[in-house]
């Protein structure tokens, strides 16, 4: 039966089923289109980024009319907020929403809802196998698009990370890790790590093809890739 993951939880286990697969819109680049004086047409300007896709998912449920509230209000305690997407039919990727919200609740009989939860989600799927965490040997050749990786470190004392020639130095106390997606550096206890870091993060993105990745010796590097694709 179609289902689908959201935050770890899914909808069959509370209940919901989904009324059809939903229709998943492809990404749309952002764009721009300057008008020139004598020229025909127009010349297209992008920076290459895309805007975010928003999936709709009709659901339905049954229950005794006493718990129909109750469950409503679980069914949306679990519906709102952040967190990976899964879809039952394909879960070698998952999407990224931002942000998931009931737009429209009916309570057509007593024992039966039928609602629509809207996802907000990031343009691009994620490669589920792109969470694992890989030695830089493991990941030279990236199929995907350009990925934001985490990178992490364990050793002591000065290191320089370099990825295709770009170089950022980090002071490492025992372990530090580098999240280029969200430009932070911390330890794994969570705290903050930003100073210890020099380098900018953009150059440490995981390129389409084959990467060349190096740490100083002595030290031990792990990645998570997060590979990803339209």
């Amino acid at each position: 039966m179609f289902d689908l993951n959201f935050k770890g939880y899914l909808l069959n286990d509370i209940g919901v089923k989904i009324s059809k697969r939903p229709d998943i819109p492809a990404p749309q680049k952002r764009v721009s289109y300057i008008q020139i004086a004598g020229k025909d047409g127009s010349l297209l300007q992008s920076d290459n980024t895309y805007e975010d896709i928003i999936i709709p998912v009709d659901c339905n449920f049954i229950i005794e009319p006493s718990k129909w509230g109750q469950r409503f209000r679980q069914i949306k305690a679990l519906l709102t907020g952040s967190g990976n997407l899964f879809f039952s039919d394909d879960t070698s990727v998952f999407y990224k929403c931002s942000n998931a919200a009931i737009i429209s609740n009916e309570r057509l009989i007593k024992e039966a809802g039928e609602f629509t939860v809207e996802f907000t989600c990031y343009p691009y799927m994620y490669i589920t196998s792109g969470q694992n965490s890989y030695s830089a040997n493991d990941i030279k050749q990236n199929p995907y698009m350009t990925s934001h990786p985490i990178y992490q470190i364990t050793g002591e004392g000065m290191c320089t990370l370099t990825v295709n020639g770009n170089e950022m130095t980090a002071n490492v106390g025992q372990n530090l890790t580098i999240d280029t997606d969200l430009m932070i550096a911390y330890r794994q206890d969570g705290t903050m790590q930003n100073t210890a870091v020099t380098g900018d993060y953009e150059n440490l993105y995981l390129l389409p093809g084959d990467n060349v990745i190096s740490i100083t010796d002595g030290f031990d590097l792990k990645i998570i890739p997060n590979w990803r694709t339209l």
